[in-house]
């Protein structure tokens, strides 16, 4: 039996490299394991090949947005928490996101301690309730 405590795998999607630097760097100092991708296809496939626990998506962004990205994410995986993290915050894209199954919706700038709380809650229901 394998007894060793899994860290969980949390999944950026951004396109601004400055952004997704920072959170690897925040997330591993928390003990978290990151992965990152720069489009929302790309997001799609990796929570589709298994082993995400978690995403922070950002809404703008080219080809796919964020708000296409969750719907398709939540059609694959339903029970992942996503928090949706934007600088172009509306009440129709926080209304859009939730209806969809966010988690959260966050906008920049953001307090890094209030976005690893939301980090923390969302890893604690979804294993609660599986």
């Amino acid at each position: 039996m394998d007894t060793e405590f899994k860290k969980p795998v949390i999944l950026v999607v951004d396109d601004e490299s400055d952004m997704c630097e920072m959170f690897v760097t925040i997330l591993y100092e928390e003990g978290y394991v990151t992965d990152i991708v720069n489009s929302g296809k790309d997001a799609v496939k990796k929570v589709k090949d298994g082993g995400v626990d978690f995403v922070l998506l950002d809404i703008m962004m080219p080809e796919m947005s964020g708000i296409e990205t969750l719907q398709q994410i939540k059609a694959v995986r339903p029970d992942i928490p996503v928090v949706m993290i934007t600088a172009y915050a509306t009440l129709k894209t926080a209304q859009e996101s939730m209806r969809l199954g966010a988690y959260d919706y966050i906008t920049k700038p953001f307090n890094l301690g209030c976005v690893m709380e939301v980090i923390k809650q969302g890893l604690e229901e979804q294993y609660t309730n599986t």
